[in-house]
């Protein structure tokens, strides 16, 4: 069985999970998708995982973010078995798995978090009409943002500190990074100001325009080749109205300037699911931001996760 274990690192979001893992080949693979959703929600048939009695469905649906919230707490193991299927396809296998916690509650969770998962053990499962069987050998805990820095040290500049901003749907972490001859992260904290107060504005821009949309619809167009809301007063691009949302990119950076004294004294290197977005709305009026491959941004914890298991 030894040679047989697989490492694959899961990167919960509150709207998105990102997984990497290794294949045969000793090649990083990498898979990506919007959050879990109840099949009554469900709008149109995507991944559809079945384990333990109950069936969900993963990448499409209608639901709100306090749902979303709840049901990755509780159905874990759909999204474990999502992603092992998503990088190995069916059949069974064994897993050695690295999760991660906000790096707020790390400390305080990480042995309770770790048993919870362990305890799942053999995992079986459906995905998309096809059986699958997960057992999970080992997991490993880590921090947020600290499985990151693995994946981020080429970028950064030892001479200087640097902070790495995480900005998911809900809440923006950040940990304040030097190099003392190795990385260490000297300061960290969450501002709950993130993605979704960014969507609010161009949600009520669209509805000043005649059109009522989901937060849920901008973050998919936003994703998709073509980020266009159809208004009574034509197409709406969501890509060039990111601006409208800088006075809430400049609250951002203000909470986190409030916690880790003048943010212009760091460097600066944004990752997440909101990265890009934020990006977008500050045109690059962030001093000091480092740049680093949108796959970085994406997959930087999963990444993290993964080497975290060598």
């Amino acid at each position: 069985m030894a040679n047989n274990v697989k490492n694959l690192g899961l990167d919960m979001g509150n709207s998105t999970i990102c997984v990497a893992g290794i294949n045969d080949k000793g090649e990083i693979i990498k898979a990506y998708t919007n959050s879990v959703y109840s099949m009554d929600t469900a709008l149109i048939s995507g991944d559809i995982i079945e384990c333990k009695g109950v069936k969900l469905a993963l990448g499409v649906g209608q639901t709100t973010l306090s749902n979303v919230d709840k049901t990755n707490r509780e159905y874990i193991e759909h999204q474990i078995v999502w992603a092992v299927h998503s990088l190995y396809g069916s059949g069974t296998h064994y897993i050695n798995l690295g999760v991660g916690l906000p790096i707020s509650i790390y400390k305080a969770k990480k042995e309770e978090f770790r048993e919870k998962i362990k305890a799942l053990g053999t995992i079986e499962g459906v995905v998309n009409g096809k059986e699958i069987s997960v057992n999970l050998v080992d997991v490993k805990v880590q921090a947020e943002g600290y499985a990151a820095l693995r994946i981020l040290t080429n970028y950064i500049d030892k001479d200087n500190t640097t902070l790495i901003i995480d900005i998911g749907m809900k809440t923006t972490d950040v940990i304040l990074v030097e190099w003392n001859g190795k990385f260490i992260i000297s300061n960290y904290g969450t501002t709950n100001i993130a993605l979704y107060d960014m969507y609010k504005v161009l949600q009520d821009k669209i509805a000043s325009e005649g059109v009522e949309v989901t937060i849920e619809q901008i973050d998919k167009k936003l994703q998709s080749n073509k980020p266009i809301i159809r208004t009574e007063k034509g197409d709406f691009n969501l890509v060039e109205h990111l601006s409208d949302a800088l006075h809430v990119c400049r609250d951002i950076m203000k909470d986190i300037e409030n916690k880790f004294g003048k943010t212009i004294l760091h460097d600066k290197i944004f990752v997440g699911g909101g990265a890009e977005k934020f990006l977008g709305a500050v045109e690059g009026k962030v001093k000091n931001n480092v740049e680093v491959p949108i796959e970085v941004r994406w997959w930087g914890n999963a990444l993290g996760y993964v080497a975290s298991l060598n």
